[in-house]
C-alpha cells in the first residue's frame, strides 16, 4: 500500500486558506521557532515546569516512542523523565502519549479536544494534537508515526525558565499535519561513506518529519548470494541493520534500492570503475559491452537481480517499497549499446524487463519506485531536453510508459530548475503517483516542492548523492516545505538549520533503535 494522500481537497477553499495559514505559522516575538511550523498553534501563556523532571505516560503500543522522547529530552536538554504505563496517584507532572482509538485517547479528546480542530483536514493518519498546560502535556495521534511527530515538536518547546535555573515547556495548543503524503530522502552508501554520517542524516530527516528513507548501498554492502557485487571490505548486513531499525523506530519507511538497468557497474559514471568486471571478467555477458548497463537480452541477469532483491528485502523487512533505479542507461544514447543486447525488438525487450521487475515485487506486495528519465522522449516538442531524457531509437523507451502499471511511483529528478518544471505533471496526468527529487540548491528545492504542492502530487524524495554532509540544510528545507501548506514562504533563518544539525554531532550519536523494556 502506498503512503496515501488525502485526495482532491476542495481546491478553492484550500488555496484561499493557504496564505493565511502560512503567515500564521511564523512565530511572534518571544515565541519558539518551530520547524516545520505547525498548522495551528495557540499560545496559552502557561508553562510546564521541568526543573524536577517528570513522567512520560505511555501504553505499551507507544512505549518505544516514549523511550525515544525520554532519551532525547536527556541528550538535548539534560532533563530526566521516567517512562511509566499508568499515571500514579497524586499530581505528578506528566507527558502523556496516546493513540486516538484507545480508551485513553477517546477520554483525552473528550477532555481537551473541544476547542481544537481534530481530526486534521489532510493526511489525518500523520497528524497530531499537542497540548501543554501547567502540570500536563499530551500528544495524541492516530498512528505511532503521528506520536513521533508530536514528540519532535515537543522537544522544540523546551526553553529556560524565566526565573531561576531549570527548563520548562512553553504552553500551547497545536493541531498539525503534513501537506505531502510521501516525504523521503535518498541516501547513498559509497565505499568511502561512514555509517555515522548515514545515521546523522536519518536523525535529521526524522527531526524534520520525513516519513521515508531510501538507502542505495551501491557496491558497499556484502552479498552472500552474489559476493562479486561488493568490494572485499564492504559493510555487512549486520552493520547496516541498526540504521534500518533506527529509521523504523522513528516512524519512517525504510526503502532499499538497487539500480536495475543503468549504473550496473555498481559505481557512478565518473569513477571509471566496475565493481564486478574489474575483478571478475567471467561475468561480462551480464552487461553491455562497456559494462554500464545490464544486458537485457541475457536472462541470466535476473538470477543476479532477484538474488540481490531477496537479500535486500530481508534486510529491510518489513519493506513496503523498493526503488529499482533505471536511470541514465547511457547505452541507449545509440552510441555505446551492444547490438547483441538489443534483441530483435528493443522496445519489446524493455517492456519485458519492466514487467519482470514489477511482477517480482507485486507478488511480494512491494510497491516500486523508479527514476523518470528513460521514459521521456529526447526530442519531445515540449519536454525534450528538460531532463537527461535518453529515450531515442531504436529502444524508444518512452513508448513503454503506457503499459507500465499505474502503481509505479515515478521519481522525477531535476537539479537546476528554478521555476515550475512541467515533467512531474506530465507523469501525473498519465496516472502515475509522482515524487519530485531536488538536490542541494535552495531555489531548485523550492521550485520542485512547489510544483508537487500545486498539482497535489504524492510527494518528495530529496537526494544527497555524493554530498551527504553539505546536503543537510537542503534536506531540512525540503522537509519544511513538504510539510507546510502551499504558498508557505521559506524564510526561516539559516542558523536554525545549523542549530538542528549541531544537535546531531558525527560522534556519540544516539542509538534510538534500541528497544528498552516496556514500562510496568
Amino acid at each position: 500500500m502506498p503512503i496515501q494522500t488525502t485526495g482532491n481537497v476542495a481546491r478553492s477553499l484550500f488555496f484561499t486558506m493557504a496564505a493565511a495559514m502560512a503567515l500564521a505559522a511564523m512565530p511572534a516575538a518571544g515565541q519558539p521557532l518551530l520547524t516545520p511550523p505547525p498548522r495551528e498553534a495557540k499560545w496559552t501563556g502557561e508553562s510546564f515546569d521541568l526543573s524536577d523532571g517528570g513522567l512520560i505516560v505511555a501504553a505499551p503500543t507507544a512505549s518505544q516512542v516514549a523511550g525515544i522522547l525520554a532519551r532525547e529530552m536527556e541528550r538535548l536538554h539534560g532533563i530526566q523523565l521516567k517512562v511509566v504505563s499508568e499515571l500514579p496517584a497524586g499530581d505528578a507532572p506528566s507527558i502523556t502519549l496516546v493513540l486516538e482509538d484507545s480508551p485513553q485517547g477517546r477520554a483525552v479528546l473528550e477532555r481537551i479536544g473541544g476547542n481544537m480542530k481534530w481530526p486534521p483536514q489532510r493526511n489525518p493518519d500523520e497528524g497530531y494534537l499537542l497540548r501543554v498546560g501547567r502540570r500536563e502535556a499530551v500528544v495524541l495521534a492516530r498512528s505511532r508515526r503521528g506520536l513521533v511527530y508530536g514528540c519532535q515538536t515537543l522537544l522544540q518547546l523546551v526553553e529556560p525558565r524565566t526565573e531561576g535555573d531549570g527548563k520548562r515547556l512553553r504552553g500551547v495548543d497545536i493541531v498539525d499535519y503534513p501537506q505531502l503524503g510521501f516525504r523521503g530522502v535518498h541516501i547513498c552508501i559509497f565505499p568511502n561513506t561512514e555509517l555515522a554520517a548515514v545515521r546523522q542524516m536519518i536523525l535529521l530527516a526524522a527531526r524534520f518529519k520525513y516519513n521515508a528513507v531510501v538507502i542505495e548501498p551501491w557496491a558497499s554492502l556484502k552479498s552472500k548470494k552474489r559476493p562479486e557485487t561488493a568490494y572485499d571490505h564492504a559493510y555487512t548486513p549486520e552493520q547496516i541493520r541498526p540504521l534500518i531499525e533506527l529509521g523504523q523506530a522513528l516512524g519512517m519507511e525504510m526503502i532499499p534500492m538497487l539500480n536495475s538497468w543503468g549504473h550496473a557497474s555498481g559505481m557512478r559514471s565518473r569513477s571509471s570503475e566496475h565493481v564486478v568486471l574489474d575483478r571478475y571478467p567471467q561475468y561480462k555477458d551480464l552487461y553491455e559491452a562497456d559494462g554500464w548497463s545490464f544486458c537485457l537480452s541475457n536472462p541470466a541477469i535476473y538470477d543476479q537481480l532477484f538474488d540481490r532483491y531477496e537479500e535486500l528485502l530481508e534486510l529491510f523487512a518489513p519493506a513496503r517499497y523498493f526503488h529499482v533505479g533505471l536511470d541514465e542507461a547511457w547505452g541507449h544514447l545509440g552510441l555505446k549499446e551492444s547490438k547483441e543486447c538489443r534483441g530483435d525488438d528493443p522496445l519489446k525487450l524493455i517492456k519485458s524487463h519492466l514487467d519482470k521487475l514489477h511482477d517480482y515485487f507485486a507478488r511480494r506486495n512491494v510497491q516500486v519506485l523508479m527514476w523518470h528519465d528513460m521514459f521521456l522522449e529526447r526530442d519531445h516538442p515540449q519536454l525534450g531536453r528538460q531532463s537527461p531524457a535518453n529515450s531515442i531509437a531504436p529502444f524508444n523507451t518512452h513508448l513503454a510508459l503506457p503499459t507500465l502499471p499505474r502503481d509505479v511511483i515515478i521519481a522525477a529528478w531535476n537539479y537546476s530548475a528554478r521555476d515550475e518544471w512541467p515533467v512531474p505533471k506530465y507523469f501525473a496526468d498519465k496516472g502515475f503517483p509522482v515524487v519530485v527529487c531536488p538536490w542541494k540548491a535552495k531555489q531548485n528545492t523550492i521550485a520542485l516542492v512547489g510544483t508537487a504542492k500545486k498539482h497535489d502530487l504524492l510527494g518528495l524524495l530529496a537526494t544527497t548523492w555524493d554530498s551527504l554532509d553539505v546536503c543537510q540544510p537542503s534536506v531540512a528545507e525540503a522537509g519544511v516545505l513538504a510539510w507546510t501548506a502551499p504558498d508557505y514562504q521559506l524564510d526561516v533563518p539559516f542558523d536554525h538549520w545549523l542549530e538542528a544539525i549541531r544537535a546531531l554531532p558525527i560522534t556519540d550519536l544516539p542509538k534510538l533503535e534500541e528497544r528498552r523494556r516496556s514500562p510496568k
